[in-house]
């Protein structure tokens, strides 16, 4: 598998084919709906982490441009399948990172967007993995790796929600359906500082590492009831403060 560079002629080649991709994205949703991006400001200066909410087949194509429209150019881990054919082709040259499921090679995707944070670019990682399987649409408990990420680059994490998105593709759907004028909503969260590592340790703990990534769950499922006007599940509330570590 083919990883991308991230050195200053790379990010170059990374950002003039991603202008281009923006520009088409952005007609395709102005054609499926009305779309309205709110916590720019939150968005800090230098690297992060940007962790979405991950409930359709299309939030890829809102969130990256959200994020490009902050000036940025996001560059996702996505599953390996998705780099073939003329698609994959584009995914390369726009300097995404492949993710090797089910592999003893997953973990390079995580060393390669340290790379793209160390660069300072900006690292799109879905924390779930995979499309929420929850009933309601809440996002389900996170996987380690963007966790990980913020904790060993010593990045900040933006939790990214956002709402609208099952008008035009509802869950299970394969093609899109135009409602021009419903509207989706994009939402930045707060930045979220990663925990210093032990000092004795010299490393994140794994309990520490699990912290954090339920700390940023439960910040993206709060931000989302917001969107959705509903109470948040109690269950999200216990990680929403940071906590002490012993």
């Amino acid at each position: 598998m083919q990883y991308p560079g991230f050195a200053p002629r790379d990010i170059a080649g990374h950002r003039r084919v991603g202008s281009v991709a923006a520009r088409a994205a952005r007609v395709l949703t102005r054609l499926l709906a009305r779309t309205t991006v709110t916590g720019r400001e939150r968005v800090p200066e230098g690297p992060v982490v940007f962790a979405p909410y991950h409930a359709s087949m299309l939030d890829p194509v809102v969130v990256g441009i959200a994020v490009w429209r902050q000036g940025r150019m996001p560059h996702f881990l996505a599953k390996d399948s998705l780099f073939t054919g003329p698609l994959g082709r584009l995914l390369k040259a726009m300097g995404q990172i492949p993710v090797l499921r089910a592999s003893a090679l997953a973990g390079d995707s995580l060393q390669y967007g340290k790379q793209a944070l160390e660069a300072g670019e900006s690292v799109v990682i879905y924390p779930q993995g995979t499309l929420t399987k929850d009933p309601e649409l809440w996002p389900q408990r996170s996987k380690t790796g963007a966790a990980r990420l913020a904790i060993e680059a010593g990045v900040p994490v933006v939790p990214v929600a956002h709402w609208g998105l099952d008008p035009i593709l509802p869950v299970g759907g394969k093609v899109p359906r135009p409602h021009p004028f419903s509207r989706v909503r994009v939402s930045f969260c707060e930045p979220l500082a990663p925990p210093v590592p032990s000092v004795s340790a010299g490393h994140s703990g794994p309990a520490q590492t699990r912290r954090f990534a339920d700390r940023i769950t439960a910040a993206i499922a709060a931000e989302l009831a917001e969107l959705r006007g509903v109470p948040l599940p109690e269950r999200f509330r216990p990680d929403l403060e940071p906590q002490e570590d012993v």
